[in-house]
């Protein structure tokens, strides 16, 4: 072997070598911050780690918000290891959904989801995915509860309000803590729809029913016109009880 192949060789081991190393430091920050991001976000942030420049932008997507009734009164009821052991396994059913029809979690707030369709990365399916999302997500509230009853445990509800409409989407923070988050009054705006809701049920925007198709299913019985706090006027909202052939189970 002449010595300029030995170079090259020598060359080719590092270059292998340094690879491995990249590999498994990705590896090693999927599997530890990736637990706190989803894969979406964190693809991003492994993509730009000299300039974290995710979002910063006005765009249209689709905002989902989840809640659990009651759930003040039964932390404070329930012994407190158990009612975590019983909120994390909620938590896990339904982040498994989420991520199943390309949502991307934002925030836990106590036992609340807030979830965005169509960020960071563009999706024009948005709307249709997030009531699909939802539709999935209270049917599988009753092998939730089939579980907590197992468990000794109580049966719990969600309820899911869903807006499409404009956000402003970015990285918001410091140098030291990062979050990547949205603000306008469109994501205010799903926040009090899904205040509007019952436990297993969802309600979504005329902008969402609109631009999410002919395959979900509304009850027009159930069909509200509220007035939300820092909006001007009445806006109608629509209860989805399916999306194509899947149903919610009624009461």
């Amino acid at each position: 072997m002449s010595k300029e192949q030995e170079i090259i060789r020598t060359l080719q081991a590092e270059n292998e070598r340094l690879k491995e190393t990249v590999r498994q430091r990705d590896l090693f920050i999927k599997n530890t911050i990736g637990r706190y991001l989803t894969d979406e976000v964190l693809e991003e942030i492994l993509a730009h780690q000299d300039h974290l420049t995710i979002g910063g932008e006005r765009r249209e997507v689709t905002i989902l918000f989840t809640d659990l009734r009651s759930s003040t009164e039964l932390s404070e009821r329930m012994n407190p290891m158990d009612f975590i052991r019983m909120l994390n396994h909620y938590l896990s059913e339904m982040i498994e959904i989420i991520n199943a029809w390309q949502g991307n979690i934002l925030e836990f707030v106590g036992d609340a989801i807030v979830a965005v369709f169509g960020a960071p990365r563009p999706n024009e399916e948005a709307p249709r995915d997030a009531v699909a999302c939802a539709v999935a997500m209270q049917r599988r509230m009753t092998a939730v509860n089939a579980w907590n009853r197992a468990e000794g445990y109580p049966d719990i509800a969600m309820g899911i309000g869903i807006h499409t409409g404009e956000a402003v989407l970015g990285n918001i923070g410091s140098e030291t803590r990062t979050k990547y988050d949205m603000i306008g009054r469109n994501v205010n705006l799903a926040s009090r729809i899904e205040g509007y809701t019952k436990g297993g049920q969802i309600l979504v925007s005329s902008q969402t029913l609109a631009a999410a198709g002919d395959m979900v299913v509304t009850d027009a019985a159930k069909e509200m016109r509220v007035t939300p706090k820092g909006i001007r006027g009445e806006i109608p909202l629509y209860a989805v009880i399916g999306f194509g052939r899947s149903r919610i189970p009624q009461e």
